[in-house]
């Protein structure tokens, strides 16, 4: 009897896994009402105005439908998609960031405007990655989407931030700084206030305010040093901003520091060119 327990338990897990392997979405999802009610499902899908829950009573299958105007929120497993995307940003690899994200992005796609879906912290990673490769034609309408949809207000400020930056490459320096001046304001998100304070700075480099632009880039090291993400282009821009002000030793130091902690950034490949420059 032991025996057969053991097979049918390996065989459970063998289907799981093919499961998770084929869809790996197919997690448990919570959908909650307005009115308080929790519906258990194992998964939803989008039709129309309505969420659709699968559902096992007594041993069969079906879906039970909510209008969306009814549900407070669904409660979605983090997709682990989300966090490599993310990881591989940090290892300057957007490329492979977004093939990671692409699915996340497709599968939350019809849940953007219901509180609990992951598609708009899918959709900033998306933005980034797009942004990293100067495919700033796609980034653009992607993060003014998010702006648009986004129902947490940090994420639409991630958002702003990649608007910020391509009004920048546009010389529309006002604008930019003003979307800059308003998460530094408002946000209390590490990694959205780093991205500010990088944005600012560029702001600041085009405009060739050195000593603003330097003290920008230098609050990345100094109070937001666990965010990776931002790390490379705050050393770099910190590196110019001090090239600029004379001060060769310290821009050589922060390129250095660039290239050993962040090799396989985008930002490291630009510090061995600015490097034979000096």
């Amino acid at each position: 009897m032991r025996e057969g327990f053991r097979l049918q338990g390996s065989g459970f897990r063998l289907v799981l896994v093919l499961v998770l392997v084929l869809d790996p979405f197919a997690q448990a999802q919570t959908i909650v009402l307005k009115s308080g009610q929790r519906v258990e499902t194992k998964g939803v899908r989008r039709n129309g105005d309505m969420i659709l829950g699968k559902i096992e009573v007594a041993g069969s299958a079906g879906e039970v439908g909510h209008a969306l105007s009814a549900i407070a929120k669904i409660e979605f497993p983090e997709p682990q998609g989300l966090k490599n995307a993310a990881d591989l940003l940090s290892q300057g690899q957007p490329e492979k960031a977004l093939t990671e994200i692409a699915p996340v992005v497709a599968y939350y796609a019809p849940f953007r405007e219901v509180p609990g879906a992951w598609w708009a912290p899918a959709a900033v990673i998306r933005v980034s990655a797009l942004a990293a490769l100067g495919r700033d034609v796609e980034a653009e309408p992607l993060a003014r989407e998010i702006q648009k949809s986004a129902t947490d207000p940090e994420t639409a400020r991630a958002a702003n931030l990649r608007i910020a930056s391509a009004l920048l490459k546009k010389q529309e320096y006002e604008r930019a700084t003003q979307i800059c001046d308003a998460a530094i304001k408002e946000s209390t998100r590490p990694d959205v206030l780093a991205d500010a304070w990088v944005t600012k700075g560029n702001v600041h480099l085009a405009q060739k305010e050195w000593d603003a632009a330097l003290l920008a880039f230098l609050r990345v090291p100094v109070f937001y040093r666990d965010e990776k993400l931002f790390m490379p282009a705050a050393l770099l821009g910190s590196a110019r901003a001090y090239r600029r002000l004379d001060d060769i030793d310290r821009a050589k130091r922060s390129l250095k520091d660039l290239s050993a902690a962040f090799p396989k950034s985008a930002e490291a490949a630009i510090a061995q060119t600015e490097m034979q420059k000096m």
